[in-house]
């Protein structure tokens, strides 16, 4: 294959602007230079995986089934990647690393702006380099933020502060941390 691929990852629920954002990052990293179309590969967190990485693993039932969370972003897929001619595919996420450090032939990797997402996609292309494979370029997604100045995260809608467009609903201010979702 020919074409650029873009890689990125996560539970994506529930999907908000901030991920919208994160995939049309991946779209145009993908589509922006190289042969062909370009193609965007996106990872998406086995219930199992989420469960054993939550520092809260209750919260991983807070996320839905696979299969509903890969609905979703099936639909939010066909609606963002229209505007680019890109193809992309869900790849489930089981372990660590996910396709990005099985696919050798990966041109980039998209994440969030957080420290967290960073030092991880750095663990992810150590791991590339020790299986003999080029790491991969990382590309920041920028920030999405609600009405009240702070980011979007799955985290915020799930406690009923704001909604999926970063509309508040609580008048409560919140405190913005660090949170990677």
């Amino acid at each position: 294959m020919n074409d650029r691929m873009a890689i990125l990852g996560g539970t994506f629920t529930p999907l908000h602007d901030g991920h919208r954002a994160l995939l049309h990052s991946a779209f145009q990293t993908a589509s922006h230079d190289g042969d062909g179309d370009g193609h965007v590969v996106v990872g998406l967190t086995s219930t199992d995986l989420a469960t054993e990485t939550r520092s809260d693993p209750s919260h991983a039932e807070l996320l839905g089934p696979f299969d509903a969370r890969r609905g979703a972003l099936e639909e939010t897929l066909e609606r963002v990647s229209g505007a680019y001619t890109a193809t992309y595919e869900i790849s489930k996420i089981t372990d660590a690393y996910g396709p990005a450090v099985s696919r050798e032939d990966a041109d980039a990797l998209v994440v969030a702006p957080e420290g967290k997402a960073h030092r991880r996609a750095h663990a992810l292309n150590d791991e590339r380099i020790d299986r003999g494979f080029r790491p991969l370029e990382i590309h920041t997604s920028p920030f999405v933020v609600a009405e009240d100045g702070h980011r979007i995260s799955s985290t915020r809608i799930r406690d009923g502060e704001i909604d999926r467009h970063g509309h508040l609903l609580s008048a409560e201010p919140t405190v913005d941390s660090d949170r990677s979702e």
